[in-house]
């Protein structure tokens, strides 16, 4: 049964933001970074590796804020403020639960982007990550309409447990390689997605489940299309980090080409196909995958998965 947990604001996490970060540490786990996954990574120095790692890091943090800010405080807040589906008191109140601590964790990653980087961080929230208009526009429409779109609630699932798997590997790392603020963010973080993954799930089963099979079937090739297009590959912003990363490293000038071209490759690479999405790192949406067959298309997408 779906309940909303009563926290504590004694028990609320608090991190120290008034210490400088630490440079000569890693940000992230280097297996959750694209570009690990070419050739070129091995032939770069330690502390270009590392710049690369911190410069990802930061627009991992972007992105994750983005996501919980526009995308599922968006569709949740949808859900809360109507009556369509007869929402009953205790989902609307794990939903309104879900998306308090939702902006929660946006002001975590943006005060760490901000004591990461004061320079790019200090007068705005997004300085690696570009969305253009169109997209923005086709966005707000789809997760305003989540009774015509449910594929909604397999992003926010599929997310969500990319977001553990990415705290899961930071918290294996050994301790004293990643910086500390990051390792706490990264801790707190996996106490509440693990609880968000769930209530995706039951979305998934309210609201996509009990859709039409042809509404069913459009989602699903909506939903294969995003993966292809944006939550797979290494996309632009992806491409920016590299881009960051020759500017304050102008030795690896030369090397540019190299790294973008092997970046874009990357894409194809199975292990970062198995690292982005596959049974072990995302185990409950391939799941759910299993259990819809229109969903066993995105066999096409998803290199890892087979139905089972």
């Amino acid at each position: 049964m779906l309940r909303a947990v009563q926290v504590n604001a004694d028990s609320l996490p608090a991190f120290d933001f008034s210490t400088p970060i630490d440079r000569s540490r890693w940000f992230v786990c280097p297996t959750l970074t694209p570009l690990y996954y070419a050739p070129i990574y091995c032939e770069l120095q330690e502390q270009h590796q590392r710049r690369y790692n911190q410069l990802t890091a930061l627009c991992f943090s972007e992105l994750i804020s983005f996501f919980e800010t526009t995308f599922a405080a968006s569709v949740l807040a949808t859900l809360v403020a109507g009556t369509r589906h007869g929402m009953d008191p205790e989902l609307a109140a794990c939903l309104k639960q879900f998306v308090d601590e939702e902006r929660e964790h946006t002001q975590w990653w943006q005060q760490l982007n901000q004591l990461s980087e004061p320079s790019l961080y200090t007068k705005r929230q997004r300085a690696i990550i570009r969305l253009p208009a169109v997209f923005r526009f086709m966005l707000n429409q789809v997760t305003r309409r989540p009774a015509c779109f449910p594929m909604v609630f397999w992003v926010m699932l599929a997310l969500e447990e990319r977001s553990l798997e990415i705290s899961r590997r930071c918290l294996w790392m050994p301790a004293e390689r990643i910086e500390p603020r990051y390792l706490a963010i990264y801790r707190a973080h996996l106490q509440h997605e693990v609880r968000h993954v769930q209530l995706d799930w039951h979305l998934i089963e309210r609201f996509y489940e009990t859709s039409s099979p042809a509404l069913r079937k459009f989602n699903a090739m909506l939903l294969r299309l995003a993966l292809a297009r944006f939550f797979l590959p290494p996309t632009r912003s992806a491409m920016r980090v590299v881009r960051h990363l020759v500017v304050e490293c102008p030795e690896l000038t030369p090397l540019r080409k190299v790294i973008e071209s092997q970046l874009v490759k990357v894409g194809d690479d199975p292990a970062y196909h198995a690292m982005m999405y596959s049974r072990e790192s995302t185990p409950i949406t391939f799941a759910l995958f299993d259990r819809f067959e229109e969903m066993h298309a995105v066999r096409n997408v998803l290199r890892s998965y087979q139905p089972q």
